[in-house]
């Protein structure tokens, strides 16, 4: 006996027939929508909705950094040789940065971390299976009140643990393959514990700084073509799955969408989806750091500690610092540098510094009368909402400040995988007739060159920074005082003055690795 049309999933029903459940709702974050879709490229447009697409794409990085793990346990001790340490930190850390800043999420589409974990947890490279191994726990409710943080803790005890073994000078090429291999078995680990792309979205050392970095970029993740069809849809089979894809395994739903935050780019909504609503939309560069219609606090300290973080590793190249470092090893009997009392203090205090200086302005700006008279306007003048507002501001600065921080090893090194691609073990080989290659001493640029480039990335981050939050002060704070021009430019100079900054202490750091 048929069933009633009303009782057909919409799945099921012929595509003629899949409409709404309800129309005429008013239009949902219009503003915020991009409207370059790329993925009406009709070649784009058929990749993505295969299941082996994300495959490819994760495939050569899986290939490459299990040969980084080889190389670098069996390989010879030679760091400025062995394929392991060469590609890993001359070349792999400054590319990733450059693919944040240009297409936010891009790494996370193409990850061998992520793309391990799920595929043992899915057993198949690209099949849709209806049952996954593992517990398939959630996150705790407790910890995801701290949405990125946690990160954030993972980044910074990563990178105490490579400053400390000196892993990335680089140093003993085993420990870059041991680095690896322990990101690579947390993850697994954490895909066999937890539903979906947990790691990915709460734990990978990388998430947080991809996620904020990520926001100046210009691809906005997967949107809605009409969004009014999203909200009215029946089945959310983007959230919840159907045969054709997993339900989207970083828990977002292409229908609120208005940032590219916590888009992986794994295209499961494209696939999943039954009136064909998904697409991959470009947008104008800063467009997630200004546009979000709900600005997230846990972003703004996550931006906030990674721009204190990169202050620190460019203040540990001074003099000064080293002498610091010292007299605390000497106090403390610490074994070495960097000692955790300057590394935890100088983050903290630059981080305290930021967070001083918004409630100062909240203090001064933040129209008292006015708040109490205007239904909500208590709540929208906390300092959650003022250091939400400010903290994205940062973010281009902080995003330009890490890739300036990591071009002297590129531009200096980065020649030098012609060899190694030759070479990979350090024994000797000559595989391709390049191991002797003559870009092996070669540098991109150097001295006041690297410098140069160096205050170049910095200066264009200031004006991104300050762009970005003069539009962010008279949008989300300008409504709180009466003196909003004022605060505007109270709030830019701020951004302004750490930039100048950040500026000099790469001229006094004279382009040191």
């Amino acid at each position: 006996m048929a069933l009633p049309i009303e009782e057909i999933p919409v799945r099921d029903l012929p595509r003629r027939l899949r409409e709404p459940l309800r129309t005429g709702a008013e239009e949902h974050f219009g503003p915020t929508d991009p409207k370059v879709d790329i993925s009406r490229l009709p070649l784009l447009g058929r990749a993505m909705k295969s299941r082996t697409f994300q495959f490819f794409l994760i495939l050569p990085n899986q290939l490459i950094f299990w040969l980084v793990i080889v190389t670098g346990l069996f390989g010879a001790l030679l760091p400025t040789h062995n394929f392991s340490t060469v590609i890993t930190w001359y070349i792999w850390f400054c590319a990733v940065f450059l693919l944040m800043v240009g297409v936010g999420r891009g790494w996370c589409a193409m990850c061998p971390f992520g793309g391990l974990g799920e595929w043992t947890q899915r057993r198949t490279f690209w099949g849709r299976r209806s049952v996954s191994i593992g517990l398939g726990l959630r996150w705790p409710r407790a910890l995801g009140r701290w949405a990125i943080l946690p990160s954030v803790g993972m980044f910074l005890a990563l990178t105490w643990f490579e400053e400390f073994f000196n892993i990335a000078g680089p140093g003993d090429p085993r420990f870059t393959s041991l680095l690896v291999f322990m990101v690579i078995g947390t993850a697994l680990i954490t895909f066999l514990l937890f539903e979906r792309r947990t790691f990915c979205r709460y734990l990978c050392p990388l998430t947080a700084l991809i996620g904020t970095v990520g926001a100046t970029g210009m691809v906005a993740g997967m949107r809605t073509r009409n969004r009014e069809l999203c909200l009215t849809c029946p089945t959310k089979d983007c959230m919840r799955g159907s045969e054709r894809g997993y339900p989207c395994p970083w828990f977002e739903w292409p229908g609120s969408a208005t940032s590219n935050l916590m888009c992986g780019l794994c295209t499961e909504c494209v696939k999943n989806c039954p009136y064909d609503n998904v697409g991959l939309f470009l947008q104008a560069p800063l467009t997630s750091v200004i546009a979000p219609m709900r600005r997230r606090v846990d972003i703004a300290w996550a931006a906030t500690i990674l721009f204190s973080l990169v202050l620190f590793q460019q203040l540990n190249a001074l003099p000064a610092y080293g002498a610091l470092d010292d007299w605390l090893n000497q106090a403390t009997h610490f074994p070495g540098y960097p000692n955790p009392i300057d590394f935890v203090g100088i983050i903290a205090a630059t981080t305290a510094m930021f967070a001083a200086v918004v409630w100062g302005l909240r203090s001064i700006f933040t129209d008292r009368s006015s708040s109490s008279e205007a239904p909500g306007r208590g709540r929208f003048a906390s300092f959650n909402h003022w250091f939400a507002a400010l903290g994205y501001g940062l973010i281009p600065l902080m995003a330009a400040d890490y890739l300036a921080r990591q071009l002297p090893r590129f531009l200096l090194h980065a020649p030098r995988i012609v060899a190694a691609i030759s070479d990979p073990f350090g024994f000797g080989w000559n595989l391709f007739g390049t191991a002797h290659s003559p870009l092996y001493d070669f540098h991109l640029a150097a001295g006041q060159g690297l410098v140069a480039a160096q205050l170049l990335v910095t200066g264009l981050g200031m004006l991104g920074a300050a762009y970005a939050t003069w539009r962010i002060a008279g949008r989300d704070l300008g409504g709180l005082t009466s003196r909003a021009t004022l605060l505007r430019a109270a709030s830019v100079l701020v951004v302004v003055t750490f930039g100048v900054g950040v500026a000099a202490l790469y001229v006094a750091m004279g382009g040191a690795e």
